[in-house]
């Protein structure tokens, strides 16, 4: 297909389905909300004049029929995260394609690849976030330098944790529990070596582990009038939150009975 036609035939059809739903696909398992996703999908159909394009999109899967149910197809997403820079190069490509400057199926299938592969941060940027995301934390709950520090080690061992994680097949509620007692365990020793309160560097730590863009976007798409996706979303959010607290609350119980002193 060298140009837009205005009928592309069967094969040309399925194959501007494949992409659309490709790059409808990269979207929602990369973080986009469900309107961006139908939005997205819905102007790359119109743009290379794919008619009687209807899309639904759910949390974890897309359906999608074109030429009055000619070609059907259903994506299964079952692992979503969070890589907001795909999600950016995919929706700038559907505004250059309905701009014009993409032309070509051809051209669409190489950018969306780009896309596809733009790389997660390196190991040792994610240990920086999480060193320097709960040292502030820490001090925005009211810790003392030497509690903020402590959080900083613990944040850094969390993302070394999960980076350790996302190598191995891990379960994601084991894994954010096993995070969050790590975290505990670590806040609750160094403050006790620098005799300071653990319940800030604690709380500050477990800030990177919260489900702020799950909770956000299940909200976002309640206002959009989507309940099935928000309540899905926000199902996430509160499994996680409880996670983190079972987590939390396992070690600081065992510490209670084993040392008759509740930590602070």
């Amino acid at each position: 297909m060298n140009g837009r036609e205005l009928y592309p035939d069967a094969e040309q059809r399925r194959r501007i389905m494949d992409f659309i739903m490709a790059a409808g696909q990269t979207l929602l398992e990369n973080g986009a909300e469900v309107f961006r996703v139908e939005q997205t999908m819905e102007i790359m159909a119109r743009s290379f004049h794919l008619r009687e394009f209807h899309v639904y999109v759910l949390t974890n899967g897309i359906f999608a029929s074109a030429g009055t149910a000619e070609i059907s197809e259903v994506r299964n997403v079952p692992t979503r995260t969070t890589h907001l820079g795909r999600v950016a190069a995919v929706n700038q490509l559907s505004r250059q394609i309905a701009e014009g400057s993409v032309t070509t199926i051809d051209e669409a299938e190489s950018r969306l690849v780009q896309a596809q592969s733009i790389p997660f941060p390196k190991g040792r940027v994610q240990l920086l976030a999480g060193l320097s995301g709960a040292f502030c934390f820490a001090l925005i709950f009211g810790g003392t330098l030497r509690a903020a520090l402590v959080a900083a080690v613990a944040g850094c061992a969390a993302n070394a944790y999960l980076l350790f994680c996302g190598r191995h097949p891990i379960g994601g509620g084991f894994r954010t529990i096993s995070t969050a007692s790590l975290i505990t365990i670590l806040c609750i020793l160094g403050c006790h070596l620098l005799h300071t309160e653990a319940s800030h560097a604690i709380i500050g730590t477990l800030m990177i582990l919260t489900p702020g863009i799950a909770f956000t976007m299940g909200i976002r798409d309640f206002v959009q009038g989507d309940y099935l996706s928000g309540t899905i979303r926000m199902i996430d959010a509160l499994l996680i939150a409880a996670s983190i607290a079972i987590g939390t609350g396992l070690v600081l119980g065992a510490y209670a009975a084993w040392t008759g002193v509740v930590a602070a």
